[in-house]
């Protein structure tokens, strides 16, 4: 009987415990992202010219990524222009500084080389 009764009292805190960590789960993935950090996110296309190589892709990526208020650059279609898409916080960062990062990022065999020209 003791058993019976201990079993239930440890089923009752457990189905308890279970609930209350799955409510607080719940709200934390319901809740809503701010609206200021939502609408400040800003996504533009960039083409360029003069991309030869994957290792052109990714210092391209790399670099443009470094400007700050940049937080995704990836690689949208590959060929003589090469377009890559930028996402970046436009109160920080500009289209300015993103082409200039790209204009600046050294050629992978010449390093001292600035190949790479945006077009407009």
């Amino acid at each position: 009987m003791r058993f019976i009764k201990l079993s239930l009292v440890l089923f009752g805190l457990l189905f308890l415990v279970t609930t209350s960590v799955n409510a607080q789960t719940t709200a934390t993935i319901n809740q809503e992202p701010t609206t200021a950090v939502a609408s400040t996110a800003k996504t533009i296309k960039v083409k360029v010219k003069g991309v030869g190589c994957s290792r052109d892709l990714q210092a391209i990526s790399m670099s443009v990524a470094k400007v700050a208020g940049v937080s995704i650059c990836e690689t949208l279609k590959k060929g003589a222009t090469t377009t890559f898409s930028v996402t970046y916080n436009p109160a920080v960062a500009d289209e300015k500084a993103i082409y200039t990062a790209v204009e600046d990022t050294p050629g992978c065999s010449n390093q001292t080389a600035r190949p790479y020209k945006v077009k407009m």
